[in-house]
């Protein structure tokens, strides 16, 4: 069986992806601080480029190379890091703004909770469970949100936004999960 590296790096060979970041970063990025900002499994920088470009010190991590070198920007204002967000630590209090988007591992909510500073913004969507087992989609239980999960993942955050509904990505589960909120000062 393949690793997810492998996995991941075959994708981004065989695949075009999107250059344009996400609609929920894009609505709501304004929202936090000036300074750091961390992209959790970057891709190929849509979201990571865009937050450069807004005047944020972008780490960006994910763990497959190649989506790393297909960096849709060059910025000195992003440290890509290819590393398993397994093994990745963020560190408390760091970030002014966390993106997420389309990506789930539940052991880190509270790691990205505590890694943002007083005042910061996290802008978390992803995938839901399907409703119609009939769906058959590809995506595994584990890296799809249950209905209203995550707007209980954060409870130390004051939400901003919050919404569930359809999803407009092909080869993706049919419904997200979106989630704006920040850290009380």
């Amino acid at each position: 069986m393949p690793s997810d590296r492998d996995k991941w790096n075959r994708k981004y060979r065989e695949q075009q992806f999107s250059a344009t970041p996400s609609r929920i970063v894009r609505e709501f990025w304004h929202l936090a601080p000036a300074g750091r900002a961390l992209d959790i499994a970057c891709g190929n920088g849509r979201n990571a480029c865009f937050l450069a470009a807004c005047g944020f010190q972008v780490d960006a991590v994910d763990i497959s190379e190649e989506g790393l070198k297909r960096f849709i920007c060059r910025s000195s204002s992003i440290n890509r890091i290819c590393q398993s967000l397994d093994t990745f630590r963020i560190l408390p209090g760091r970030y002014q703004l966390i993106v997420n988007t389309r990506f789930l591992l539940r052991h880190l909510f509270s790691a990205i909770q505590d890694g943002l500073s007083p005042g910061g913004v996290l802008i978390f969507e992803s995938y839901l469970q399907e409703t119609d087992p009939a769906a058959g989609r590809k995506f595994g239980r584990d890296h799809l949100l249950r209905d209203n999960e995550l707007g209980r993942a954060f409870p130390a955050l004051k939400t901003v936004a919050s919404r569930e509904g359809a999803s407009r990505h092909k080869d993706a589960p049919t419904r997200k999960a979106s989630l704006v909120a920040i850290r009380p000062a």
